[in-house]
């Protein structure tokens, strides 16, 4: 399935569109580079003035998958292996569900391919999409693992699994995993059939469930909080000082909405999307067609203009995209659901059990187990349709007045990805039916359901894949384009450590420089200040010669420690005091802004203060810039000529201590800046960064880790010992 979705992944191309180059791979190569670099980094100091790197969460430094990758494999490389894993993580842990549920072997099948290659495809220029909701059906396998069976290794794998979710660093799919396991371990608490065991106290079935699976259940949830500490902690601290701190202008949870007409796309495709939009070779489109004929009648304009035109019975003034509203699970799958929960259930045995319960003794203990775990699927069918439709609602937008004032529901914006949890109501449902229709027949009969079923559904899918997404696939993607960017290296090569201002949001970072203006999911409420964030570049007239400073922007640049621009139109000097470096087609840039045989132009501000500045109250000079390259630590060498004030044009945040000449030094916030008193003389001022929050969160997930090692290693090792210690309270 990988093969047949992103094949080219696997030969060496590479993505480009949506947020991969303005977001993800910043982050990623600077992760890369400080691994490299021999170096943990907390602090990007590229991006903007900077941002805690854990506390914004998205560059997923404490997730090991990402450490592994990055430091051992090519950013493009490693970008593309991490993709393809976690789809088949995903695929994997949905079917393992589907099995725990007893689905057979096909209709887990198929259910793995609706819920993977449904949701997930679309949404492949957002690289938190899958490699955090990959873990969302594993989580889900663990609780119905350890409802079935009471095992603690479903217990502790819970916790493990909510905890890399978390570490992977997209909350907002972490939180409805959290949502859905609740209601789905409640559910399945409360449908269990009495689990009387022998050795248990008498005090009552109830009593015996609640302390057998709610009490590990919440504690494997709690668990998993914790082993993400490292992560949670530094997270929580920024979201206190950032601009979701509280719901307003700079925050509107409603952004990403399903737009309610939109949901229509579920069984009527050909209303909105159009075969058009499809980049790529002609002949595998016309072959996938063929498995999805009815999107032969597909409209004939851009999916997000309709979507603009499509408000009625929604939120009318709030922005979406055709990826955020984004909600397709195959027509095939769709109408096998409904066949199956309103008539194909009534002729189906009813049970839980993933085999026929035969004489065979060696399968006594797991027919109990299964047998135990017995309930009417016509519950488990109510659940998943209530599940999906709740989610289905919630994600058009109409419960955000509720929302907006929950913790949690309030902090998120993209309702539309509440769709995650409809998309595998419908594949289980799907999976259902089939199973259904396909049971009592021959095996020709059964032969030709499933493959009319699997190819349409597949094709289907990865039509719709191709037809509804920002990101496609290039055999030379910008990133591996790196080392041959000339302004990469002019840059590289300045004495002091240069600050660009380059079009493109974060796009600079690739350059290995510090970079505005900023593009960030979680930023300090700074960067949300326009005062402090700046109003942007002047825009270019051509007919006007090169394009002439704006004196507020200009003076803007400069109190911000810009030494360079580049620029996508040439720049009159006088205005902008400034001196041209270069000009020409970088490969890297030009093809990460599509810009194709369009220059782009460097520019060196001939009197910029640079990232570090003596004041004094006679006159400011320019200090020596910072002596390393290096995340958590910004070193500055000067020569002062009387006592000063060094100010460092970095983000005043939490958890910076300077020392002066080794000795620790007081500095103060001169705005969003640092700054530090400093004597006469020739000095060395080192700013490092050792916030309490990492520290803190790292304790907190160390002692998880060996907590619950400690707990499966006595329940292996004295099982007995255990037992009889946590009988006396009824566990």
């Amino acid at each position: 399935m990988t093969v047949l979705f992103w094949g080219p992944l696997w030969l060496g191309y590479g993505f480009i569109g949506g947020d991969l180059y303005p977001y993800f791979f910043p982050q990623k190569t600077f992760l890369a580079d400080r691994l490299h670099a021999g170096e943990f980094p907390l602090w990007n100091n590229l991006t903007g003035f900077g941002y805690p790197v854990l506390g914004e969460s998205q560059t997923g430094a404490a997730y090991p998958p990402y450490l592994v990758a990055y430091y051992l494999l090519p950013v493009n490389t490693a970008y593309n292996i991490l993709h393809l894993l976690h789809y088949v993580l995903c695929f994997v842990g949905t079917w393992l569900f589907a099995r725990r549920i007893g689905l057979g072997i096909s209709s887990s099948i198929l259910t793995a391919i609706v819920f993977t290659y449904g949701w997930f495809p679309p949404r492949s220029c957002l690289e938190w999409a899958i490699v955090t909701g990959a873990w969302l059906p594993l989580a889900l396998w663990c609780v119905e693992s350890f409802v079935q069976t009471r095992w603690w290794r479903y217990a502790i794998g819970l916790s493990i699994v909510l905890g890399l979710q978390l570490l992977a660093g997209h909350f907002h799919l972490a939180f409805i995993t959290q949502l859905l396991i609740v209601a789905y371990g409640s559910w399945r608490v409360y449908s269990v059939g009495p689990m009387a065991d022998q050795g248990a106290p008498q005090i009552g079935v109830a009593k015996i469930r609640a302390y057998a699976l709610v009490v590990p259940l919440t504690l494997s949830i709690v668990a998993g909080f914790m082993i993400a500490a490292v992560q949670l902690v530094p997270a929580w601290e920024l979201k206190t000082r950032s601009s979701r701190a509280t719901v307003g202008r700079d925050h509107e949870p409603s952004y990403g909405h399903l737009p309610p007409l939109y949901a229509s796309q579920m069984f009527a495709p050909w209303l909105w999307y159009s075969p058009l939009e499809i980049d790529g070779d002609d002949a595998i489109r016309n072959v996938a067609e063929l498995a999805a004929p009815w999107h032969w009648f597909g409209p004939h304009r851009a999916l997000d203009e309709s979507l603009m035109q499509s408000r009625a019975g929604g939120l009318t003034d709030v922005a979406t995209n055709k990826v955020e509203a984004h909600l397709y699970c195959g027509l095939i799958p769709l109408a096998l659901a409904v066949w199956w929960f309103c008539w194909g259930h009534r002729q189906t045995l009813v049970t839980r059990s993933i085999g026929h319960i035969t004489e065979k003794k060696q399968s006594t203990a797991i027919a109990l187990s299964e047998v135990k775990s017995a309930v009417p699927l016509s519950g488990e069918a109510w659940f998943w349709v209530i599940a999906g439709v709740l989610a289905l609602v919630y994600a058009t937008g109409w419960l955000l007045s509720v929302g907006r004032h929950l913790p949690g529901f309030n902090f998120f914006r993209g309702p539309g990805r509440y769709g995650i949890v409809t998309t595998l109501a419908v594949a289980i449902l799907a999976g259902r039916g089939l199973q259904s229709l396909a049971q009592y027949r021959s095996m020709a009969a059964r032969s030709a359901i499933l493959c009319c079923v699997f190819w349409s559904t597949v094709g289907d899918l990865w039509l719709v894949s191709r037809m509804v997404t920002y990101a496609v696939m290039v055999s030379r993607p910008p990133i591996a384009l790196r080392d041959q960017s000339p302004v990469r290296k002019l840059l590289l090569d300045e004495a002091t450590l240069p600050r660009l201002y380059a079009p493109g949001q974060n796009l600079g970072n690739l350059l290995g420089v510090s970079c505005l203006p900023v593009y960030l999911g979680i930023a300090p409420a700074e960067y949300a200040d326009r005062l402090f964030a700046g109003d942007g570049m002047p825009k270019a007239d051509e007919s006007l010669g090169p394009v002439k400073a704006d004196p507020n922007f200009n003076t803007w640049l400069r109190d911000s420690g810009v030494t360079h621009i580049l620029s996508f139109s040439s720049l009159d000097e006088a205005s902008w005091k400034a001196i041209p470096l270069w000009q020409g087609i970088d490969p890297l840039l030009n093809s990460a802004w599509g810009r194709g045989p369009e220059p782009l132009y460097l520019y060196k501000l001939n009197d910029a203060l640079g990232r570090a500045s003596l004041l004094t109250d006679t006159a400011n000079s320019r200090a020596e810039a910072p002596a390393q390259r290096e995340a958590n630590r910004f070193i500055v060498k000067f020569d002062a000529p009387e006592n000063s004030r060094l100010l460092a044009r970095e983000l005043e945040y939490p958890g910076w201590r300077v020392a002066i000449d080794g000795k620790a030094a007081i500095d103060t916030s001169r705005g969003a800046f640092r700054e530090v008193q400093v004597p006469e003389g020739s000095h060395e001022a080192v700013w490092s960064y050792r916030p309490w929050s990492v520290r803190f969160g790292l304790i907190v997930t160390l002692s998880t880790l060996f907590i619950l090692a400690a707990m499966g290693h006595l329940r292996f090792w004295h099982r007995n010992w255990l037992d009889r210690f946590l009988g006396r309270f009824g566990s």
